[in-house]
């Protein structure tokens, strides 16, 4: 059983009242909703869109303890969550860097930031509101119903070959 972190009661995964936005985090999709209507407009709530995009939009696995050490040590270097978010958006969407390189983590955001930086305010200046309608797609894409496809089991051929034995007799 998994437990809602927002409030810590169990959630019951054969009822479709629970989602999983990342890895290993689940909550009861009443609970989600509500918490992320809460949130203030601030750099934490880009936090959780870090690892969506890298889950969601990358679709490659990340060792979350990796990642997480090193957002906060990028932090304490006068780094933004939203600045860390769009330099992942740059390297990776613009620059078609490669995931494998940087062993589940992401490393690479101390040597892309400024050029980052850089080209989404060239980019804004072009033409105004593109920042604030990229956040909006992936804010509408975070809070999307998440849909769970199961495989369906191939059915087993027994072969009997003892047909094979009466084929032998008639000749």
């Amino acid at each position: 059983m998994a437990e809602c972190r927002i409030c810590k009661e169990q959630i019951d995964k054969s009822a479709n009242d629970w989602i999983m936005p990342s890895k290993n985090w689940y909550y009861h999709k009443k609970c989600y909703d509500n918490w992320k209507k809460a949130q203030p407009d601030s750099d934490e709530q880009y936090v959780e869109l870090i690892y969506d995009f890298i889950a969601r939009d990358l679709k490659v696995t990340y060792d979350y303890w990796v990642c997480e050490a090193q957002r906060k040590k990028f932090l304490k270097e006068k780094m933004t969550n939203k600045g860390i978010l769009f330099a992942l958006k740059y390297f990776y969407e613009v620059k078609h860097g490669d995931w494998e390189k940087g062993h589940g983590g992401i490393g690479i955001i101390p040597f892309v930031y400024n050029d980052a930086c850089a080209y989404w305010a060239a980019r804004e200046r072009k033409s105004a509101g593109t920042i604030a309608e990229i956040e909006r797609q992936m804010r509408e894409a975070a809070e999307r119903k998440k849909v769970t496809i199961q495989k369906k089991e191939k059915p087993k051929y027994k072969v009997d070959f003892s047909v094979l034995d009466d084929l032998e007799d008639d000749e």
